[in-house]
């Protein structure tokens, strides 16, 4: 039977409710949350080089960057939740995720490309690795646990660069090898320090690279929104929305008020929504009904706050709107016909107009 790219993304996103859980267990479990981590991490090149094999899917353009972010929220949030790391942190990491999503739809409504760009798809698996190494530093603490955990990598890296018998793979992943083996050498200094030096460096690595990937995007994205010739407002609101979404959802875990498995669904829901967004926006659907659903669940999270009495259920509520818009996106968009794929326009240039293309799948 052939296992196709969809089979494999799919299996992703099912097995991702079992790692946020296994986040909150003993240092055992976290220990197994970081192993499935890092295969569900791994199948992201599986479901990629098949998608290439057998041809891409407008369900699997869909699926494949909603399993991406929805693996960034289940780690760092329920990590975060945990008190792991700072909610602050996890709020800087998902405001950047929301703020480009939302302006690559923008520009994709006015005929405009805001493609990945290297930094930011390095961005990505720094994220993921560096989860695992954040769950793993305090379960082995300071001394020579922790140098070879950071060790390790860096000597493999070396030695693939340095064998012979790994030149092919060197060959074709020279450069990822190179800069991993540079990026580590600081870890490696701080592993010697203790397990304090090594998370906060950590910590501020992943902060720097998230939004250092993000410049080129803010760069070119805002002004082309403030020169938008239709539905400027909206693309304002949608922007606004997104970028208080997380910190709001994130804030509300730090308090311990509200129930934490519908803030998680919630922003992982809304996370995907934005994947579908791009679609749509690609596909030259101009479609804000992100923007009102983020604008509800905010109001509702405020609420929810504010009135602790009530606190659980409009939690509930807010989760559910979440899901159910991107559930109806979902279907909506797998039954919209696809459009060819035109010229690509400068980034630079002001809104002018909807155009589309079949995005490519990861």
């Amino acid at each position: 039977m052939r296992v196709t790219a969809n089979q494999v993304t799919s299996a992703r996103l099912l097995a991702m409710p079992l790692v946020g859980w296994l986040i909150y267990g003993s240092p055992t479990t976290q220990a197994i949350g970081v192993a499935i981590g890092t295969l569900i991490g791994l199948t992201d090149t599986v479901d990629g080089y098949l998608a290439r094999k057998h041809g891409p899917t407008v369900l699997g353009s869909l699926l494949d960057p909603v399993a991406d972010k929805i693996f960034i929220v289940v780690c760092y949030g329920c990590f975060a939740d945990r008190g792991g790391i700072p909610w602050w942190i996890a709020a800087a990491i998902f405001s950047r995720e929301f703020l480009v999503t939302v302006l690559r739809s923008s520009l994709e409504l006015g005929g405009q490309r805001l493609p990945s760009t290297g930094i930011a798809k390095v961005k990505t698996w720094v994220q993921m690795l560096a989860f695992g190494f954040l769950v793993l530093i305090p379960i082995i603490g300071s001394g020579r646990g922790l140098r070879v955990l950071f060790a390790a990598p860096f000597a493999f890296a070396l030695l693939v660069l340095a064998t012979r018998r790994f030149s092919g793979l060197a060959g074709v992943y020279r450069r990822g090898f190179e800069i991993a083996a540079l990026a580590l050498v600081p870890f490696v200094a701080a592993s010697f320090i203790g397990a304090g030096a090594a998370e906060k460096l950590l910590i501020a690595a992943v902060v720097f690279i998230t939004w250092f990937s993000a410049l080129d995007y803010l760069k070119l994205g805002f002004p082309a929104v403030a020169r938008a010739s239709a539905h400027r407002a909206l693309h304002w609101l949608r922007l606004g929305a997104g970028a208080l979404l997380p910190i709001g959802v994130m804030a509300a875990l730090a308090t311990h008020r509200l129930p934490t498995i519908p803030l998680i669904i919630l922003l992982a829901s809304d996370m995907a929504r934005g994947a579908l967004d791009n679609f749509a926006a690609n596909q030259g659907i101009a479609d804000f009904s992100w923007a009102a659903s983020m604008g509800g669940e905010l109001a509702l999270l405020a609420a929810a706050l504010a009135f602790p009495v009530a606190g659980s259920h409009l939690s509930v509520v807010a989760a559910v709107v979440a899901v159910t818009e991107t559930l109806r996106s979902l279907v909506r968009y797998l039954r919209a016909p696809t459009r060819p794929a035109p010229a690509p326009a400068q980034v630079s240039a002001p809104f002018s107009g909807p155009t589309s293309s079949v995005p490519e799948r990861r």
